[in-house]
């Protein structure tokens, strides 16, 4: 699996969000001594100022056509409009020194290709967390394929559907797009105007889904890498050895054990550490991600009840992959903190009992530590959980029944 490898860098699952994020300027080319840097930020840069100005012009559109627009299609444009403003501030996160610092430290520091030689167990949740990254990557990689396209290319079939590219088109009617924008009224009732916004939509609707589904699965191989860690902490800690006979340690045996010590205290600073770093990095990211996943994912909910087959292949798509990115990070910072939790156990049921008093004071201090669990907050402030998950989830189902009691009166 990783003979011919000298560093994670070299994986064919980092090389897929390397390529995904460098196609948005999101990858930290300096911080690890690559080329590009330089055209990667020029990149990030003009997709930022792309975003803001489609994200204006959305704003525009939505005020301008309040009026005529159908509940529905108002939602749609609202969806897309949330999604740019996740979007860039996604893009302007990857600018910060913070994240890039961590994205490095996470390739050439952190990751467990670097911890694997540290015992049998180690190297064993290595091929364990290696095998899940790649699957998952690859099960992120298509859904994303799947989405933007059905996204996409769902209202160019509704276009034809309804003989739209037909010489003889049915009167007073308006070409559908996948994003509206405040534009010429010849975008939406000629031929001409549509091929253009289509063509257009195309790049901004990729580069929009990289960012929100290519950021997020960072984040969670990232995760992935933490767990790991922890769970080859709490094996060391089971590992520890009771005395060869009964009674206390010998002093041989204190000593090597005051060693042991000192290695998995080393350890888990180390993790923590790395935590604080990513809570301090992501921390306005997952504030951002938790604020806009109440109204995006009661939109999504709105759209894709209504239940026609338009509705069900072009929202349906993407109300799988925004709840499963709510649940999937949710659920996967709750792993961390449960591992983490376990620690507490795993260090009380060390024989301290059998110990010097040096050995003991040692766990003490160290029992003392563990008791913060190791997690990320949002905005530093809000714990990401299962809790939080399920307040807003139980948030966007209120709104969503609200909004659709609205649209049955309308």
């Amino acid at each position: 699996m990783s003979s011919h490898v000298n560093s994670p860098l070299d994986f064919k699952y980092v090389t897929q969000v390397q390529f995904f994020m460098s196609m948005i300027g999101a990858w930290p080319y300096q911080k690890l001594g690559r080329s590009r840097a330089a055209i990667m930020s020029a990149v990030n840069a003009i997709l930022i100022a792309v975003g803001i100005i489609a994200c204006v012009l959305e704003a525009i559109y939505m005020r301008w056509n309040r009026e005529i627009l159908t509940f529905f299609h108002f939602g749609h444009v609202c969806l897309c409009w949330f999604l740019d403003i996740l979007y860039v501030q996604r893009l302007f996160t990857a600018r910060t020194d913070k994240y890039q610092d961590t994205v490095k430290d996470y390739l050439l520091d952190f990751h467990l290709f670097y911890f694997k030689g540290r015992s049998p167990y180690a190297a064993k949740v290595y091929a364990q967390i290696h095998i899940i990254s790649v699957m998952f990557t690859i099960y992120v990689m298509w859904q994303m394929y799947i989405g933007v396209s059905l996204f996409i290319f769902m209202p160019w079939f509704n276009n034809y559907s309804r003989n739209m590219f037909n010489e003889n088109r049915p009167q007073n009617t308006t070409f559908e797009h996948s994003m509206y924008y405040y534009l010429p009224d010849a975008v939406y009732t000629t031929i001409d105007g549509y091929w253009t916004l289509f063509v257009i939509n195309i790049p901004i609707s990729c580069v929009v889904t990289i960012g929100l589904c290519v950021f997020d699965l960072l984040l969670s191989l990232i995760v992935f890498q933490i767990w790991g860690h922890l769970r080859i902490l709490k094996h060391n800690l089971f590992s520890i050895p009771i005395p060869a006979k009964s009674g206390s340690y010998s002093v041989e045996e204190n000593n090597r054990i005051r060693m042991l010590l000192e290695e998995i205290i080393l350890h888990h600073k180390f993790i923590v550490k790395f935590v604080d770093r990513c809570s301090d990095a992501f921390s306005e990211y997952l504030f951002a991600f938790y604020l806009f996943m109440q109204f995006i994912t009661c939109i999504l909910l709105l759209e894709v009840t209504s239940f026609t087959a338009d509705a069900l292949a072009k929202y349906g798509p993407l109300t799988i992959g925004m709840h499963q990115q709510l649940i999937q990070v949710s659920i996967l910072f709750e792993m961390l903190n449960t591992k983490s939790e376990q620690l507490i156990d795993s260090v009380y049921a060390i024989p301290w009992e059998h110990m010097d008093t040096r050995n003991r004071r040692t766990v003490l201090f160290f029992l003392h530590r563990v008791q913060t669990p190791v997690g990320l907050k949002a905005a530093k402030v809000v714990p990401v959980g299962v809790n939080t998950m399920f307040a807003i989830l139980k948030t966007t189902f209120s709104y969503y029944m609200m909004l659709k009691a609205l649209a049955g009166e309308r």
